[in-house]
């Protein structure tokens, strides 16, 4: 999470208000979807920030791309952001609301990162470990990453914890010791 103070209390308010309204689900399906323009979208991104673009016309495209499918509050939202010219915090507070949406939904974001793509089994076995560590009260949302640097083993993130079981680490710790 990102701790700049405005995008705490813009994505804070966010997801007070979508509570109050009881659309905090739909408003998350929407912050996650703008997150993915973000990401991919490059002139997303340019525009959203760019000074020269009007901020009518901003809201404008955005409004093209998103009122057929978004909640009314979620517009309302960026029309507030870029009245307030906080546009360029955008992506910042998306980020800052799905981590606040997942800790009042007590969901535990899980990334398990392999060096090859792991069976099924391998998968639901670390899901089950993670539930249990927190009593099955915990709705585990998992990612999967390949990367072929670790070697072998795994290395599994819950939400801001690392439990690192690969070879990788495990020839550095052995390599250190031999020093």
């Amino acid at each position: 999470m990102n701790n700049s103070k405005v995008s705490v209390r813009y994505a804070k308010a966010l997801l007070e208000t979508a509570l109050e309204k009881r659309a905090e689900e739909q408003v998350r399906k929407d912050v996650a979807l703008i997150l993915d323009c973000l990401k991919s979208d490059g002139n997303f991104s340019l525009m959203l920030e760019s000074p020269v673009i009007a901020d009518s016309k901003k809201i404008e495209i955005f409004s093209a791309m998103f009122s057929s499918s978004f909640s009314p509050l979620t517009l309302d939202f960026f029309k507030i952001l870029v009245k307030n010219k906080r546009e360029n915090f955008l992506k910042i507070i998306c980020m800052n609301y799905l981590t606040f949406y997942a800790k009042d939904k007590s969901i535990r974001q899980v990334t398990v990162t392999s060096a090859t793509e792991q069976s099924d089994e391998v998968y639901s076995a670390v899901r089950q470990l993670v539930a249990k560590a927190f009593d099955n009260s915990a709705e585990v949302e998992m990612t999967k990453k390949i990367d072929s640097d670790i070697i072998g083993g795994l290395i599994i993130q819950i939400d801001d914890k690392v439990y690192d079981a690969s070879i990788k680490t495990q020839l550095k710790k052995v390599k250190e010791k031999l020093k």
